[in-house]
């Protein structure tokens, strides 16, 4: 079951293109790597011209087998940017 999230008109409405594009990266999404580094892998493949919000990294982190909260999510993004506030 995906993650609950509830998104906005923007997201849902970029949310169908994104996901037709998560079935050419599977192969190349990184398994082995930490949480943060599979977040923030998503956020620089996927974001296209605009940067992904922390809902869509979730639910695409979801397409890709790993089943995240968007609170959890958030604090590996925090980690990369050194955010000691979320630890």
């Amino acid at each position: 079951m995906p993650p609950r999230v509830r998104l906005t008109t923007e997201e849902s409405e970029r949310l169908d293109s994104l996901l037709s594009l998560v079935a050419g990266r599977r192969d190349d999404f990184p398994t082995d790597a930490s949480a943060s580094d599979q977040a923030s892998w998503i956020a620089d493949r996927y974001a296209g011209e605009s940067p992904l919000t922390i809902n869509l990294i979730t639910l695409l982190l979801f397409e890709h087998g790993v089943h995240r909260s968007v609170d959890q999510v958030s604090r590996d993004l925090a980690i990369l940017r050194g955010d000691t506030d979320h630890e």
